[in-house]
């Protein structure tokens, strides 16, 4: 026996699944011509100058962003998956931990070097309390899990180490010699080489 308004339901269902898929392949594409027009313009770029950079109207950027803060907040997320995939890919559950402390800095230092005005844009807020710096303690988290760090103070060594590349990272992009590989090279190992004899002395 035909349940009456099933069929209904299911196009209703399928229609809002279509949109939904929708709407997320429009907000990618827009976070993708979004740091193209930041790495061309810098990240002070007003939403007019986005807007004028990718040629989409600013109506259509507040539709899927609200407003600036929620596009930083968006492109946020966008770096810490970079960066979180990255050190899930390099530190291996077989890996040591040193290896584990050295890709989770790789991998910020790439994404500044790949493009220090979109690292920088998106840097504002992952440590705002708003909830953006959730995304840090994703980071915080699988570094954790790859060094095998447990317990709270562990846990809090961590945290000061992602915050200290951070920093230092971003500190170290606006010198003009941080293009260059072998300068790229040279800051990722120093940082480890710290990090680790701070690890090291408080075992």
């Amino acid at each position: 026996m035909k349940v009456q308004g099933t069929t209904d339901g299911a196009v209703r269902d399928g229609r809002s699944l279509r949109w939904e898929q929708h709407r997320r392949t429009r907000r990618r594409e827009l976070l993708r011509s979004a740091r193209r027009a930041i790495a061309l313009r810098g990240e002070t770029v007003s939403m007019d100058g986005l807007a004028e950079a990718t040629g989409t109207s600013k109506t259509v950027f507040y539709r899927y962003f609200h407003d600036r803060r929620g596009l930083q907040q968006a492109m946020g997320t966008w770096a810490m998956e970079v960066i979180r995939r990255s050190l899930d890919e390099a530190g291996k559950p077989d890996g040591t931990p040193e290896e584990a402390l050295h890709a989770m800095i790789a991998a910020f230092v790439d994404l500044g070097v790949r493009s220090p005005t979109v690292y920088r844009f998106c840097d504002s807020v992952v440590t705002a309390e708003d909830g953006a710096g959730a995304f840090l303690d994703d980071v915080v988290d699988l570094l954790s899990v790859r060094m095998g760090l447990t317990g709270p103070t562990e846990r809090l060594w961590a945290r000061g180490a992602v915050g200290f590349v951070r920093s230092c990272t971003h500190d170290w992009l606006a010198d003009p010699r941080s293009a260059d590989r072998h300068s790229t090279e040279q800051f990722t190992t120093r940082l480890a080489t710290w990090l680790w004899a701070s690890r090291k002395d408080d075992a």
